[in-house]
């Protein structure tokens, strides 16, 4: 598959993330996608939605002492960054660059998954972590209508073990009609350079809902929200069709309806 801008997905630490995954797979329908286990972390990829609609959300949770184990130290469980996909990583890190925002942990030796971040900021408050691949996940379709998960033919991690650790995951019933994943909310403190980075760099389509700028992808969207005000910037939400009424809270980030 040629590489293409995307949106990868959301991600959110956690202390127990085959627990978190259990009570998505319960109650919203989360089909897993892939996990690996690495030295500080590891995590589990899982799509919320249909055939026809949904997006990923990635759980983390340590498994060492490292940034992961801090995080939910300094910040508890919550969201942790957003992942987009390029078909030239070092284009994509030039041009990040040239809009003045900081780039670490460029790495480009695995095919399966080069990649660097985005420095949180006064702008965003999240971590953005730019990502390419030469390999794909399976469609939607595939994904909820198949149990059957080939690790070698996606996307993965240097250095990573246990590409099937989240198997038991499936022994988990789910108990309601599937919900889907909507944008993930997005507060900035400058929208214009919030465009130049998700329109211009990261190749987004643009469009305008309710005094809010949406970001859309292959396989999702985001939705920016200006103002800059304290507390607004960072990920704030996912908006959720479907699943309980009163949504579901991963620390400060509720996935409900919007």
């Amino acid at each position: 598959m040629k590489p293409e801008f995307d949106i990868d997905h959301t991600s959110f630490a956690v202390q127990d993330a085959m627990g978190w995954a259990r009570r998505l797979r319960r109650e919203l329908g989360a089909v897993p996608v892939c996990g690996e286990v690495l030295a500080e972390f590891r995590y589990l990829l899982l799509y919320v939605g249909t055939a026809d609609a949904g997006g990923r959300l990635e759980l983390l949770e340590p498994v060492g002492a490292g940034f992961l184990s801090r995080f939910l130290s300094a910040r508890g469980e919550g969201p942790h960054h957003l992942t987009f996909t390029v078909p030239d990583l070092a284009t994509a890190v030039r041009q990040v660059r040239s809009l003045g925002l900081t780039v670490v942990g460029e790495s480009y030796d695995h095919p399966a998954w080069r990649e660097a971040f985005v420095l949180p900021d006064a702008v965003h408050r999240t971590v953005i972590q730019l990502a390419q691949s030469d390999k794909a996940y399976p469609d939607p379709r595939e994904l909820v209508e198949s149990s059957v998960r080939d690790p070698s033919a996606m996307p993965d991690v240097a250095g990573a073990t246990e590409p099937l650790w989240w198997t038991p995951l499936w022994d988990t019933a789910v108990e309601v009609s599937p919900a889907s994943l909507g944008p993930t909310h997005l507060g900035s403190g400058d929208p214009a350079l919030s465009r130049r980075l998700f329109e211009d760099v990261l190749g987004a389509q643009v469009s305008e809902r309710d005094g809010s700028m949406e970001y859309t992808w292959p396989s999702g969207s985001i939705r920016v929200h200006g103002g800059g005000a304290p507390g607004i910037t960072g990920i704030t939400g996912i908006s959720l069709y479907g699943g309980p009424a009163e949504g579901v809270a991963i620390g400060s980030c509720r996935l409900a309806g919007k």
